[in-house]
């Protein structure tokens, strides 16, 4: 629903500072409802201030289009992290899926927590946790991202009836069913990302929305050691627990799930704190650091100003066709131009940001249409991806039961009738 840019604020006596600016894509900004939405995530997101929280540092609007500007993450999503690491360590370590995940479950837990000032609980809940919307920084912080479709009190912007808001991968059995959600339906998708991480395998993904609703409402989990044998029983236990389909046998809260984490790493003598999450980047991603350093570099110099890069623009519109169920939208409109460089103001724009790796879908469940990465189906095995893209087979999800037509049931009951009344006219005869 929107373009990410890095800028540059300039100021007085050589001041600068690189930010990340936010703003709607053009066709959606001028519509009310997407408005709201993106003010709201404005709103919700300045109401927080936490080491694994994406800080928001200034909403604006210029020439009646609003734009967020945020802290600026120099790191790489968790979605890109498990699958290069996938790819050329054939796993992520233990270590890491832990250590990325209690980060993660402090953030969530601090937003879940938060109060206003004169002590109204906020209710914060993500509803859209996942690997995309987790950034693991190049010195080995975690940070959550995203609150465009939190459920938080006081929000403007409502959820119609009939629609589900979140990636279908990662939505727990009530989001699915559209029922009442509190922060364990957050712990639940923790969980996926967790299991996912750990095994290098897709959870719940299917080949079809529909069939991957019907995975999570089973939620009929693998145990991780029979995929990963180096997975600690202990840690096997923190993932079940948080993935149970019933949210009272899950954790209370993303803080209890951290505690058991850190319990189940310190037992399996996992080392998965932010500096040894800092030394497995520079291990394993010192070329994706490298290439980020020289395009802020080239961004600053104003090699790149003005510079579109296609894949982001591409997942950007993507983003807005999936979402035009309820607002009409070509699905091969133009992409939206850059500003000019005489409508900038306050910020500089450098370059368009982006990740390829997932997207939000923002949708009426029926009319949920078949992801662009939907996995081949055979007769009798469901063929889904790890995070390297290479096919694991597992047992295909039970089809819905068919319901017998009425004109059936006449029938058999009149063939019923029929025999015995044959029955009677012989014991007569």
């Amino acid at each position: 629903m929107a373009e990410i840019w890095l800028a540059r604020v300039s100021g007085e006596a050589g001041f600068e500072k690189l930010v990340v600016i936010k703003r709607l894509l053009d066709d959606l900004a001028v519509n009310p409802d997407y408005v709201e939405m993106f003010l709201d995530e404005a709103r919700i997101n300045a109401r927080l201030s936490h080491s694994n929280v994406v800080q928001v540092l200034e909403l604006g609007q210029v020439e009646g289009k609003y734009f967020m500007a945020m802290e600026y993450v120099a790191g790489l999503s968790v979605a890109q992290v498990g699958k290069k690491s996938t790819q050329r360590l054939g796993e992520v370590p233990q270590a890491v899926a832990a250590g990325v995940v209690a980060q993660a479950c402090a953030g969530l837990h601090y937003a879940h927590d938060r109060s206003l000032p004169d002590g109204t609980p906020l209710n914060i809940i993500h509803r859209d946790v996942s690997p995309q919307n987790l950034i693991l920084t190049f010195e080995g912080q975690v940070k959550v991202v995203d609150f465009g479709i939190a459920k938080a009190q006081g929000r403007v912007s409502q959820t119609r009836a009939g629609m589900v808001k979140g990636k279908t991968s990662y939505m727990s059995p009530e989001q699915c069913l559209g029922l009442p959600l509190d922060r364990r339906s957050d712990v639940f998708a923790l969980g996926i990302v967790l299991f996912e991480l750990a095994t290098a395998r897709r959870l719940f993904k299917r080949a079809s929305s529909y069939q991957t609703f019907e995975a999570i409402v089973s939620a009929e989990v693998p145990r991780p050691s029979e995929l990963n044998t180096k997975i600690d029983a202990a840690m096997e236990a923190v993932i079940l627990k948080s993935l149970a389909r019933k949210a009272d046998d899950r954790f209370a809260s993303a803080g209890e799930m951290q505690e058991a984490l850190e319990q189940a790493m310190h037992r399996a003598k996992l080392r998965g704190a932010p500096s040894d999450l800092e030394k497995f980047v520079d291990a394993t991603f010192a070329a994706e650091r490298a290439e980020q350093q020289a395009l802020v570099a080239m961004a600053q110099k104003g090699e790149l100003t003005s510079t579109r890069l296609t894949k982001v623009s591409a997942v950007a519109e993507g983003a807005a066709a999936e979402a035009r169920d309820a607002y009409a939208r070509e699905p091969n409109a133009p992409e939206p131009e850059p500003p000019p460089e005489d409508e900038r103001t306050s910020v500089d724009l450098l370059l368009p940001l982006g990740d390829d790796s997932g997207r939000t879908a923002i949708s009426d469940v029926a009319a949920q249409k078949k992801d662009d990465d939907d996995n081949e189906v055979g007769a009798k095995t469901v063929i889904r991806p790890d995070f390297t893209g290479a096919p694991t087979t597992v047992d295909p999800p039970r089809p819905p039961p068919q319901r017998i037509p009425p004109l059936y049931y006449g029938l058999a009951i009149f063939g019923i009738l029929l025999i015995a009344a044959a029955l009677v006219w012989l014991i007569a005869d």
